[in-house]
């Protein structure tokens, strides 16, 4: 999935630095969960994980691969799905015709042609293939034919996919001019393969910053946005997708509500002082923060206010940035992903 700080590709590296320090296998919290790719690698490693994040789409995704430790079995569908489990489920949801609804009559050229303003995220047939699935979940939740555990799986599925038929360069800040293949390419839901866990893990959707004085984790990971762009209205579609309020605040862009969504994170004259409240709130035994040398937060300020707790060591490790379209193109210059690590001492 195309998301901003994405750790996917960072996962054995966080690892290695756990195993180096010899990090009991207990509480592990992923305070900014994003997409939960962390939480759900730690989850698989046997850890208990606590996952957070403000977003209600990341929400969608820690409620389906960090609560659920199995597959439910989606028996209230027997009457329209015969002997109904998430394979045939997910595959009566792909077999749904589309319907105009929310997302074709804002989102798709075809259904803003008439409209001030033309919005060209998806091909007609996939904007109404995403209205019409996100109805029949609502509908069989609604209807209590589905649990919540199931009602987030099935979410989940259909959040994942949007991302590939997007005609986007990476985020819904803006549609490409030109269109982008993959828009083009039919919508499929795909069943989510959840992790096999005997512990009982935590999912929140609550500001970081309050949240922390909640919680006692073993082990706290932070990955906190590093630049100006809000989360917020980078992803306002798949927001939009997943709380199906069908809000729109501006007739342009198509953006929804986010106000009570921004974070202190993505601004230079507020960052510094989120990050100082919540590490001096933190009760935990080790912190473990991962940021990169394109961060707004300057290494130093991270280093004074980590430093209040522990000795800091900064692990890093070589990557090239890839132009979000992933055309292949890699941009000239190199990062550096860093990893901050402090075994509480003070």
């Amino acid at each position: 999935m195309r998301y901003i700080g994405n750790k996917k590709n960072l996962l054995e590296f966080i690892y290695s630095v756990v195993i180096e320090n010899k990090l009991p296998v207990a509480t592990f919290c992923d305070i900014f969960a994003g997409t939960a790719n962390v939480a759900k690698f730690f989850k698989s490693k046997g850890f208990e994980i606590i996952s957070n994040d403000i977003m209600t789409y990341s929400y969608v995704f820690s409620r389906a691969y960090i609560c659920n430790n199995k597959m439910p079995s989606f028996s209230g569908l027997s009457n329209e799905i015969k002997e109904p489990d998430i394979f045939k489920v997910i595959t009566f949801l792909n077999n749904q015709e589309g319907k105009k609804g929310f997302i074709y009559e804002n989102y798709c050229s075809d259904g803003t042609r008439d409209k001030k303003f033309i919005r060209n995220y998806f091909s007609k047939e996939n904007a109404m293939k995403i209205d019409s699935i996100r109805e029949k979940i609502q509908n069989w939740k609604d209807n209590r034919k589905i649990t919540e555990n199931e009602f987030y799986i099935l979410l989940c599925a259909l959040l994942e996919v949007i991302p590939s038929v997007s005609n986007i360069s990476g985020t819904y800040g803006a549609f490409l001019k030109i269109n982008d293949p993959r828009m083009f390419k039919p919508l499929l839901l795909e069943v989510p393969t959840l992790v096999e866990s005997y512990s009982e893990h935590e999912c929140y959707q609550e500001d970081a910053n309050k949240l922390i004085k909640e919680i006692s984790p073993s082990i706290l990971y932070l990955d906190p946005p590093y630049n100006e762009r809000q989360y917020a209205s980078n992803y306002h579609i798949l927001e939009s997708v997943a709380i199906w309020d069908k809000q729109i605040s501006d007739s342009k862009t198509g953006l929804r509500p986010y106000e009570d969504k921004k974070s202190d994170y993505c601004y230079k004259n507020k960052c510094i002082t989120a990050f100082e409240e919540l590490i001096n709130n933190a009760r935990c035994e080790f912190i473990l923060m991962s940021y990169n040398t394109e961060g707004i937060i300057p290494q130093n300020e991270i280093m004074r206010i980590l430093s209040k707790k522990g000795k800091v060591t900064i692990y890093h490790q070589d990557y090239r940035r890839y132009k979000s379209n992933s055309n292949g193109d890699l941009l000239k210059e190199n990062l550096k992903e860093l990893l901050f690590f402090v075994r509480i001492t003070n």
